[in-house]
């Protein structure tokens, strides 16, 4: 149904199930948007996609990578389908995707000393996935996994349509191996999380050296206290949170969901809080009305509450 040629990815839209095999490649609907919206928006990133087949390891390929970007690269090479399907093992069994279409590439330049890979937003809002040159040849490098990255930066690349950062962490570190970044990843939502954990600790040792060194004389345990204000924040902020994920994703579950995260994961923090709150015997019928109502709805419930039933002709597709 998506047709990946040497200069276009397409969709055949006459086909009915279209959106939902759509929806199981990663590009999923928007919260509001129709049948025709989504047609139209799936299209256009599509077309865009087709342009980073031609960026490749020679110059020109690179140059014209860097021109989408807008830094240097050097001499990209794509990332294999190999490599690629170590995340999407990930994404499906978690969230019923598989997104092939994000286009992904270990750069020579522009990734610094310790950084294992990102996620580069582009002018017209595509996401170009990197990842270090080093993942090329082995799984793991420092204190990060290949497929952990890629898994983590897809997820990212995927619920981008919805806008909707709340639970977008949450939801990118359930790929990791690690019990702690699965639980901890949702503290830091935005960039300015990190920093601000970060500039007490910094000040703290600067004190401690001061200190030390007898340059200064200050109570230090002002400075603890203020290293540990932050991440009890962030704590306090995302406890409340993971547990109404789990209140309604135990909702969904109980309602016949074979795959509550692939739901959740396509939904807006306020509709996950809707759902937490519902009790069991309105929530049917909140997701009949939303199903009749919206095309993400439809397709989220067909997937994943009833998946194994045929999927619904196209006239039942909200228009």
């Amino acid at each position: 149904m998506i047709f990946n040629g040497t200069e276009t990815w397409s969709v055949d839209w006459d086909d009915p199930n279209a959106p939902y095999e759509l929806d199981s490649h990663g590009l999923i609907a928007a919260p509001g948007e129709t049948l025709e919206a989504f047609a139209a928006r799936i299209d256009e990133l599509l077309r865009t996609r087709a342009r980073f087949d031609l960026c490749t390891e020679d110059r020109a390929g690179a140059e014209s990578l860097e021109s989408e970007v807008g830094f240097k690269v050097g001499a990209a090479e794509p990332i294999n389908a190999a490599v690629l399907s170590e995340a999407a093992e990930k994404t499906e069994k978690l969230f019923g995707f598989r997104a092939d279409w994000v286009p992904a590439f270990f750069p020579t330049r522009g990734l610094g000393l310790l950084w294992g890979g990102c996620t580069v937003i582009t002018d017209s809002g595509f996401p170009v996935f990197f990842l270090r040159r080093g993942f090329r040849t082995r799984p793991k490098w420092f204190i990060y996994r290949r497929d952990e990255l890629l898994a983590h930066e897809l997820c990212h690349a995927v619920r981008g349509c919805l806008e909707d950062e709340t639970y977008e962490e949450h939801f990118a570190y359930m790929t990791s191996g690690s019990a702690f970044r699965r639980v901890a990843g949702n503290c830091f939502r935005h960039e300015w999380d990190a920093v601000a954990f970060l500039i007490p600790v910094v000040l703290l040792l600067a004190v401690q050296l001061v200190v030390y060194t007898g340059l200064l004389s200050l109570p230090i345990w002002p400075f603890w206290i203020l290293a540990f204000a932050f991440p009890v924040f962030l704590a306090a902020r995302s406890i409340p949170e993971r547990r109404t994920y789990f209140a309604a994703r135990s909702n969904l579950e109980q309602n016949g969901f074979a795959n509550p995260d692939a739901a959740l994961f396509r939904m807006t923090t306020d509709e996950i809080r809707r759902i937490a709150r519902m009790p069991d015997d309105r929530l049917g019928a909140f997701l009949k009305e939303r199903s009749d109502a919206e095309l993400r709805w439809q397709i989220l419930i067909q997937r994943f509450q009833h998946p194994q039933t045929e999927t619904p002709h196209e006239n039942s597709i909200p228009e």
